[in-house]
This record gives C-alpha cells, sequence and structure tokens, in this order.
C-alpha cells in the first residue's frame, strides 16, 4: 500500500501499532510508524506513517511516504506521497508531491528544490 520511490519492505525502525512515543525522533535509514508519536521526526532517510499511526509532530525527512494521520508540519527534500488513506493537517514543503484521490490534505503547500534553495542561499549571502 505504501508508494514511493523507496521500498517499503526494507524499514530499519519500526514503531508499532500499540506504541505510544513521546521526544524528538532522529536517525539514518528508514522508519515505518504504526503507533502513535508526539514530538518531532527529523530523519535524514524515508519515513513511512501507516494506516494505524497517529502522528502529532512535525517532520523532516527525505521522503515522506503517509497512510495514516500527520498533525504537524512537513519538510521533505524529495518526494511526499499522502496516499489514499492518508491525512494531513499542517503545512508542507517539498520538491515533489502527490496526492492520491481519497487523501485528506489541510494545510498550505509549497514545492521546492533543497539544492538550489541552499545555493541561492549562498549567492545571497555573497551580495
Amino acid at each position: 500500500m505504501l508508494s514511493g520511490r523507496s521500498n517499503p519492505e526494507r524499514v530499519d525502525t519500526i514503531v508499532g501499532k500499540e506504541t505510544l512515543l513521546n521526544g524528538t525522533i532522529t536517525g539514518k535509514g528508514s522508519i515505518r510508524i504504526d503507533g502513535k508519536v508526539e514530538g518531532d521526526i527529523r530523519y535524514e532517510g524515508d519515513v513511512f506513517v501507516g494506516e494505524t499511526a497517529i502522528v502529532k509532530a512535525n517532520i523532516a525527512a527525505r521522503n515522506l511516504t503517509i497512510a495514516g494521520q500527520v498533525h504537524g508540519n512537513v519538510e521533505i527534500q524529495g518526494r511526499l506521497d499522502l496516499v489514499s488513506s492518508g491525512k494531513l493537517y499542517g503545512d508542507l514543503k517539498a520538491k515533489t508531491l502527490q496526492i492520491a484521490d481519497g487523501a485528506i490534505f489541510i494545510g498550505k503547500s509549497e514545492t521546492y528544490d533543497p539544492q538550489k534553495q541552499k545555493q541561492q542561499e549562498k549567492n545571497e549571502g555573497k551580495a
């Protein structure tokens, strides 16, 4: 059910559906969340929010797939996939965005290229 460029079968960390995590989650690789998370998620890899997940957190990651609920702002370096069962309540910033029929998105969206933005900020600093 989860789509995207990364293989959801290869997951480094799993937050089970009977698990509640409070705080900041950081890491590399990929993480699949099927439980509840409250706080912040800063992942250098891919984040998969499963259908049973309820995430009340801001998320920064390489790629993000949402099949459950996310309440918070997201900043994605690559691709954000909001599948048909997914719900995003918050603002998003991503290089590529795909919203499937039936998905719910309430917030503002902005597409951007993180590499171009870094170069532009660097150039503006020289002026």
